[in-house]
């Protein structure tokens, strides 16, 4: 079976490129946060109507319950990777609480009511997963870091949603924001947190380090560039602290 690294690499690799920046401890933890946030957020892809989406949300709703409450895991190699690591240092549980409940809009036939609606979206999920994290690398983050993940994770999130377009396109829905305003809020967050950037201690870094990656895809979302391309600018961003 293929192992959670070579997973997260082959379905997430740029957040999974950021962590190998990380100690192989922290690496690990990382990795499990981002097989977790993997199997919840194709929860879409592998339903056939709403209600079945409904209840694989609140199946993980009630795994991650019990792994927090300190009951038995539920069979899946997700989780038991992920309480093995929250057994040595636990994660936060309200991010993923957010992040499932807000995920229940991948499920509607219905576009995002506006930038404001699409903007709380991609707070309680990619703002969510960078807080989980974040926290996973230093549970006491700095309040400069906190006011730092709005901002990186909008970068990145606008980004992501207008790479991920025509997959919503194909699922017979829109986005209900039109990519010219995607790109221009995405280019105002990643501003935003260029500006905070060297403010941020350097072991976190492989928490938010893929963001110094989302100008490249505001600016041509439906061509990745190489893998060299992004090490190196993965490299330079940890180097000079700059996104």
């Amino acid at each position: 079976m293929e192992d959670l690294s070579a997973i997260v690499r082959r379905v997430d690799e740029d957040r999974w490129l950021a962590s190998r920046f990380a100690p192989p401890k922290v690496r690990e933890r990382l990795i499990a946060i981002y097989a977790l946030n993997y199997e919840i957020a194709r929860s879409a892809e592998t339903v056939s109507a709403p209600a079945l989406g409904d209840i694989r949300h609140s199946w993980w709703r009630e795994a991650l319950d019990e792994v927090h409450g300190g009951r038995p895991v539920r069979a899946h190699p997700v989780l038991d990777a992920y309480a093995r690591a929250h057994a040595e240092a636990p994660f936060l549980l309200q991010p993923w609480l957010a992040m499932i409940e807000a995920r229940g809009a991948d499920l509607e036939p219905a576009p995002f009511a506006g930038i404001e609606a699409l903007t709380r979206y991609v707070d309680a999920t990619a703002g969510a997963l960078m807080h989980l994290a974040v926290a996973a690398i230093d549970a006491s983050a700095p309040a400069r870091t906190l006011a730092f993940i709005q901002p990186a994770a909008r970068a990145w999130g606008y980004a992501g949603l207008l790479r991920a377009a025509p997959v919503w396109q194909a699922r017979g829905r829109s986005l209900g924001v039109d990519a010219e305003t995607l790109k221009r809020v995405g280019r105002e967050a990643h501003r935003q947190a260029q500006s905070l950037a060297r403010e941020q201690p350097t072991q976190l870094f492989p928490a938010f380090g893929y963001v110094t990656l989302a100008p490249r895809y505001l600016r041509d979302p439906a061509r990745a560039p190489l893998l060299i391309e992004r090490q190196f600018r993965l490299i330079a961003a940890s180097a000079s602290g700059k996104l």
